[in-house]
């Protein structure tokens, strides 16, 4: 078994990224043979990028060859592989102005350049909101809620008057069936008001839950906890 030294490796990468870039360096000279023509480059950035997964139809590579006057359509394939290649650096690589003229051939004519990194600059917010909401198709902006509970403030409501409650609603301190011990559920007994009597506990019906989903107001305090 041999071993490679490790000053290899950074040696390998430098050769394939020199490689990568003398690629990409060629493939740039293909922009010579666009139109300066603001509304057609406009159109074919706009129709490359809806069209960045399913690629273009055949009669749009029509129209297209047409409008840059070029005489074939494999001519026109490394024009469009070209300019795919600078919405990729402007979107995922999130070059700006004078990072798209590094790119450019020196001999490029200034109007061209000019309208390339004006177009590319004018959907680049929109194109990385895009490429955003595709990558996280399910995600939701965050909101808060925030619930204030006012301290050592009961709850308002009014007493019944003793003669209006029933007698079938006053617990019987002789049936251990009917009593029931808030201690087994760590709450304390509930004290009526200033009458001195001792009221059956009340149920509270949750919000969120079904209607049998029911509390004694003796936990309602350790449910909000």
């Amino acid at each position: 078994m041999s071993f490679e030294p490790h000053n290899l490796k950074p040696r390998r990468r430098g050769k394939k990224e020199k490689k990568r870039k003398m690629a990409e360096d060629t493939l740039y000279l293909q922009l010579h043979k666009l139109s300066s023509v603001e509304q057609i480059l406009d159109q074919i950035l706009t129709t490359l990028w809806k069209t960045r997964r399913s690629g273009l139809r055949p009669p749009d590579k029509s129209r297209f060859q047409s409008l840059l006057s070029l005489p074939s359509l494999p001519d026109l394939d490394p024009v469009l592989a070209c300019l795919r290649l600078l919405i990729r650096k402007s979107v995922h690589e999130n070059f700006n102005g004078d990072d798209l003229l590094k790119l450019f051939p020196p001999d490029l004519s200034l109007d061209l350049q000019s309208l390339l990194v004006l177009l590319l600059q004018k959907y680049q917010s929109q194109w990385k909101e895009e490429l955003a909401k595709e990558q996280h198709p399910h995600s939701l902006p965050r909101t808060s809620v925030s619930c204030q509970i006012k301290a050592n403030t009961p709850p308002s409501f009014t007493p019944l008057p003793s003669s209006d409650i029933p007698n079938s609603l006053w617990p019987r301190q002789d049936d251990p069936s009917t009593s029931t011990n808030l201690g087994d559920f760590g709450a304390s007994p509930i004290i009526a008001d200033a009458a001195g009597f001792r009221l059956a506990p009340l149920l509270m019906q949750q919000d969120a839950g079904p209607p049998d989903n029911l509390l004694p107001l003796g936990l309602l305090s350790l449910s909000l906890q």
